[in-house]
């Protein structure tokens, strides 16, 4: 597969995995009527296994069973740390800046987006 094959289908997975994270951080504040942050935390959890299983499968086919859980493992500790990145992100910009938070989230998203592609396409999918 070419190195811009992999990137489209990077751009299409992890484009799935964040409208999927916009849809449940709505739903998490605007119908659980949780603090942004906690549906931050909720919607981000669900976009981890949904942009595990595009990136493993879709982007990098890796079909091997041999070390999932190792690769998992690897993937999910990555994505902890993200997620800090990602919610110091969002409270920068909607609580100092002033953005909306749904606005936010795409911002932080595309940010963490670069950073996770690096690690995933030299560490998790090698």
């Amino acid at each position: 597969m070419s190195k811009y094959t992999k990137i489209i289908k990077y751009i299409f997975a992890g484009g799935f995995a964040t409208i999927s994270n916009l849809i449940i951080l709505f739903i998490c504040v605007q119908y659980f009527h949780l603090w942004y942050l906690f549906g931050v935390i909720i919607s981000f959890s669900f976009a981890v296994i949904i942009s595990y299983t595009l990136q493993k499968f879709f982007v990098f086919n890796d079909y091997s069973k041999e070390n999932i859980h190792k690769q998992f493992l690897k993937f999910l500790i990555f994505n902890i740390f993200m997620l800090g990145i990602n919610t110091t992100l969002m409270y920068t910009f909607v609580d100092t800046i002033g953005l909306w938070y749904l606005l936010a989230q795409a911002l932080s998203s595309a940010i963490c987006a670069f950073i996770n592609y690096i690690f995933f396409n030299k560490v998790v999918f090698k």
